[in-house]
């Protein structure tokens, strides 16, 4: 960074070309590839969420019109293909994929079938924001984030604020250069409980890999995890299979069935027949076996013989952190606690952004109110004045002027939010409903002022775990 390769000459020393191209292409690379510790996404990601943030979208929008938005808006240098797979794999819900999904996949996103292989071609489908996005990520923190500049143009920020470590909540999956993450999906109720224990001065309690929807078993084994699906034996000859392991797909299964069915030179089959009755969402396989293949399937075991466990592995947690420097993490905790740290601040920093716009708004209604009665009492004359008088005595009589954001100093007088008043405005009507909202807005002060750091921490949790049992209770009433 920061240096210079000369291509005009005919030979590029092999050095020049590691240590002033490559070493900037595995930057780039690592970049795209490894997620931040602080929101959990990859920069193609968190341009996709700016710029449904930015849109205000609400409704439905194709992903093939989200992606020229964000590829002409955003400052998205890569290619079509690639920004649309992103968007479909932040909208996919299928277990194995997102326990939080930001997106929602309206159309054919992918299915467990095939891990989301599955999915249709961007022109479509559609999407929208989820429900519990903006409860994940607060408007109230959007004013706190530090935006990057593309070409002269304002882009995503370097990072968001979410409420919990979002890297935690939908893992991630990485390879640059030289390094490579692997972060499993943890509950976020697991998650919420260790930040409201910490916030009471205890230590997080540790936590283990969870999925939403997967219905076998995630045991701590040695430095690893066990993922063993559900499998059981109905009677002498069939086996039964309703889960499989974590992200081992259905129709890869339905495959290695065959294998199993039809045999090969050197592998006797070894079952004799297998029925699928599994939707897009569950699995269940039936298998017949012979009595003899049965006995040996139990002596190796049933689990072990038919592939029913895979392991998860935390030893390769890495993320950028908030400097932007790559660091591996030993633990999901490890994560947590850092997340914790950064999150008090920018809660601190909301708080006294959010005391700052209270209070304008305050001084503001409370000078109209002024205003208008002077102007209704006769003691304040604007009619057939020039505008510098007018000006003027409102300074004289101190009214607090708010300048424009970005306005030019001495151009703007800060005095529209008075003069631009419309004519029925000045009225004693007009004063007494001005009056009831500069005591709801002094009320809403007080109860801001009444609250420290970790009391909003604590009401945005409240808020998104009411959320998030509400659609945990409505997936498990449409399986």
């Amino acid at each position: 960074p920061g240096t210079y390769m000369d291509h005009d000459v005919d030979e590029i020393p092999i050095g020049d070309f590691i240590n002033k191209e490559l070493v900037l292409f595995s930057m780039a690379d690592n970049v795209r590839s490894i997620p931040s510790m602080v929101d959990g996404l990859k920069p193609g990601q968190r341009k996709v969420l700016y710029g449904c943030f930015k849109q205000k979208l609400k409704g439905e929008v194709k992903v093939a019109q989200l992606v020229g938005y964000v590829s002409g808006n955003i400052g998205y240098h890569h290619g079509d293909q690639s920004l649309a797979a992103t968007i479909v794999g932040m909208a996919q819900d299928f277990v194995g994929s997102n326990n939080c999904n930001l997106l929602m996949p309206i159309g054919q996103f992918g299915t467990r079938l095939q891990g989301g292989k599955d999915a249709a071609s961007a022109r479509y489908i559609f999407t929208s924001l989820s429900p519990i996005t903006r409860t994940l990520f607060h408007m109230g923190d959007d004013q706190l984030l530090n935006y990057l500049n593309d070409e002269g143009k304002m882009i995503e920020p370097e990072w968001y604020m979410p409420i919990l470590p979002m890297v935690l909540v939908n893992g991630s999956e990485g390879i640059g250069t030289g390094w490579s993450s692997s972060i499993p999906n943890y509950n976020p109720k697991d998650i919420a409980e260790n930040i409201l224990r910490m916030m009471d001065g205890g230590e997080p309690e540790p936590m283990h890999p969870w999925y939403r929807g997967f219905e076998g078993t995630i045991e701590r084994s040695d430095d690893r995890y066990k993922v063993t699906g559900k499998l059981q034996k109905i009677d002498s000859n069939t086996i039964e299979i309703t889960e499989l392991p974590i992200r081992s797909w259905t129709q890869n299964y339905k495959e290695q069935l065959e294998s199993w069915l039809t045999g090969t030179e050197k592998t006797p089959a070894f079952i004799k027949d297998y029925k699928e009755y599994h939707t897009d969402t569950k699995v269940h396989f039936i298998i017949t076996l012979t009595d003899e293949n049965m006995r040996k399937a139990e002596e190796e075991g049933l689990e072990k013989r038919f592939k029913m466990s895979t392991t998860i592995s935390t030893n390769n947690m890495v993320c950028f952190d908030s400097e932007g420097r790559i660091k591996r993490y030993e633990s999901a905790e490890e994560i947590l606690r850092e997340f914790y740290g950064l999150r008090l601040v920018y809660y601190q920093r909301r708080k006294e952004w959010l005391t700052n716009q209270l209070t304008t708004e305050w001084s503001k209604l409370d000078n109209r109110v002024r205003f208008i009665l002077e102007i209704i009492q006769g003691s304040l004359v604007v009619q057939n004045r020039k505008r510098k008088t007018i000006l003027e005595e409102l300074r004289k009589r101190g009214y607090a002027a708010f300048p424009k954001q970005g306005a030019n100093g001495g151009k703007d007088h800060g005095y529209d939010y008075l003069l631009s008043m419309p004519i029925w405005s000045l009225t004693e009507e007009k004063v007494e409903r001005l009056k009831k909202e500069l005591a709801e807005k002094q009320r809403e002060l007080d109860v801001l002022l009444g609250k420290d750091t970790k009391d909003l921490w604590r009401e945005d949790l409240g808020i998104f775990m009411a959320e998030w049992e509400a659609s945990q209770q409505s997936a498990r009433a449409c399986p």
